[in-house]
């Protein structure tokens, strides 16, 4: 052991890539992409299997974790809607016990997209290097204190992680949380250094079998009139999505970026080690939510498909969390402030999560038998044409319900994991359906989903003009 204090109060190491789908790592069976740092903290701590990102979209995933809170509760009903700012966080959590809290990366919870976020809009995180939403990889900039552009030159995750090691370093001598959150895998893909993208061979790169299966969005597309503007993006998505080359040229961009984010949390890893705090410190390594890449012919996130909503996540904690443990709890992102303030055995205010801190240490869960999946507003990745929908993921089954529409998926994941059967018209599994929609509307009374999706437009611009 290399502790430096018998007893003192753990550290907080909270590292989240954009975008990034649980299948591209190795520790979860991935072999297009070599992932040697990830895959040894998975060896010396807890996978968990059965992450989901039961909104799979930036802000409300970011609301969620922060808060504990659904979305209908904390604000974020949408991107760029404004997180409530009179709620406990995870910050101020960890804060009122002492802990000095810093963040760094992409933050994308206010109601615009300008990059610098005043102290009141920081949600109790005092340390600040953050440029509040943008996916420019190459010679960027940050903002601290004030408005003024700190610019550099070279790959914003590797500069981030700079100074996520300086921090450390720093702060070797208090109890300190720290949140790390990387914009990459995110498109574009093209925004990777060329030392990593070498790393990848396109001709080894193989694209996942439901990439041809394209019923699901056929049917989407029939009902769907986008307007002029969405109808042009859409050809051109269209036009790589019908390209399996271009599609590969994509996930070679996409490995390439993991495999950056790979090396970087090798590099942390390293310097709590060298700071002697490695094992006083809770290190996760997670993401907000998947990405399609093709996959029943579509693009990013936002559905209720393996591709978008399962996510990895990776905790060690020396001493505290055993060494290969995996769990298959159902675990949501408003589970993470409770879960990981027990972990540091601090007490959590009120959330809607759950406590799982027992699966992070590696313990098989049945606390739970669903998770409600939403798309709470029109819009978003309009290439998919996706209308707000709703669904369950047990730990077999998922389910989905388009809201001017009605029944829409349902795949047994278990002898179908790449969902190409939907079985949602099957008389065989009407009393199975009609089971998983009985569970998700109860589960959208428990976060108070009204199930309205003109009263959540109505509520996302009173939010908006309450934070902007």
């Amino acid at each position: 052991m290399n502790s430096q204090n018998e007893g003192r109060l753990p550290n907080i190491v909270f590292i989240f890539a954009d975008q990034m789908r649980a299948h591209v790592l190795g520790c979860y069976g991935n072999t297009f992409v070599h992932t040697p740092h990830l895959d040894e903290m998975a060896a010396s701590g807890v996978v968990l299997d059965n992450m989901i990102s039961i909104y799979p979209l930036c802000s409300p995933y970011r609301a969620m974790l922060l808060t504990g809170r659904y979305p209908m509760a904390n604000g974020t009903v949408s991107n760029d809607t404004g997180m409530r700012d009179d709620l406990p966080t995870i910050a101020t959590a960890f804060k009122s016990q002492g802990y000095y809290t810093g963040y760094i990366g992409k933050w994308h919870l206010e109601s615009n997209r300008d990059p610098f976020v005043p102290r009141e809009r920081r949600q109790g995180f005092e340390y600040w290097a953050v440029n509040n939403c943008t996916h420019q990889y190459m010679d960027h900039f940050y903002c601290t204190e004030t408005p003024e552009e700190i610019h550099f030159e070279g790959y914003d995750a590797a500069i981030q992680t700079n100074l996520a090691i300086d921090f450390i370093e720093e702060n070797q001598n208090r109890p300190f949380c720290l949140f790390v959150s990387w914009g990459p895998p995110h498109d574009p893909y093209d925004q990777v250094p060329e030392e990593y993208r070498e790393r990848i061979s396109l001709d080894r790169i193989e694209l996942r079998e439901n990439v041809a299966e394209r019923e699901v969005i056929d049917h989407l597309m029939e009902r769907d009139e986008p307007d002029e503007e969405t109808a042009v993006k859409r050809e051109m998505r269209r036009a790589i999505l019908d390209n399996n080359d271009r599609l590969k040229e994509a996930l070679q961009g996409y490995y390439a970026h993991t495999a950056a984010l790979d090396d970087y949390v090798g590099r942390i890893r390293e310097s709590l080690r060298k700071a002697n705090l490695a094992d006083d410190t809770i290190l996760v390594f997670t993401s907000d939510h998947g990405d399609m890449i093709g996959s029943h012919w579509m693009i990013q996130k936002n559905s209720p498909f393996e591709e978008s909503i399962r996510v990895p996540f990776l905790v060690e904690y020396p001493g505290k969390v055993p060494a290969g443990g995996r769990s298959d709890a159902l675990i949501a992102p408003i589970d993470l402030m409770p879960s990981l303030l027990a972990l540091a055995g601090i007490e959590c205010p009120e959330t809607d999560g759950e406590d799982m801190s027992n699966a992070m240490r590696g313990e098989s869960s049945d606390n739970r038998d669903a998770l409600l999946l939403m798309k709470l507003v029109h819009g978003g990745v309009h290439e998919n044409a996706i209308t707000p929908w709703r669904g369950v993921r047990t730990m077999r089954h998922t389910y989905a319900y388009l809201f001017d529409h009605g029944p829409w998926l349902l795949y047994d994941n278990q002898v179908d994991p790449y969902q190409m059967k939907n079985l949602v018209d099957d008389p065989e599994h009407a009393a199975l359906r009609e089971s998983l929609e009985a569970k998700m509307r109860e589960l959208m009374e428990e976060a108070s989903d009204p199930g309205d999706t003109d009263r959540i437009h109505a509520l996302r611009e009173v939010q908006r003009l309450r934070t902007s």
